[in-house]
């Protein structure tokens, strides 16, 4: 029995996406707390870890963080530095699209 399976897409990538990568407010993506020069936020989970490095630190590999309870923008979160970025295509796109 030949079991169907779903065509592939016509657009193939050739290799892997470049990202732009934009520095966040935590303010605008984190439900939390403004102390001095840091931002506090409870519960946040990271979801992945991603083969881009942080753009500002560059010590570690950036965190995938989805939409959850506190929150409002996926983007990608630098666990040595402590920040947050957007991330985009080469054409202005959000590359973090839910």
């Amino acid at each position: 029995m030949n079991k169907a399976y779903p065509q592939q897409p016509s657009e193939q990538r050739a290799g892997p996406v470049k990202l732009y990568l934009v520095q966040l407010d935590p303010q605008s993506v984190i439900d939390g707390v403004r102390y001095d020069d840091s931002y506090l936020a409870d519960g946040i989970r990271t979801c992945g870890t991603m083969r881009e490095t942080c753009p500002v630190c560059g010590e570690g590999h950036l965190q995938l963080v989805l939409r959850q309870r506190n929150v409002r923008i996926a983007h990608l979160y630098c666990l040595e530095c402590t920040r947050c970025f957007g991330a985009f295509l080469e054409d202005g796109r959000p590359a973090l699209v839910e």
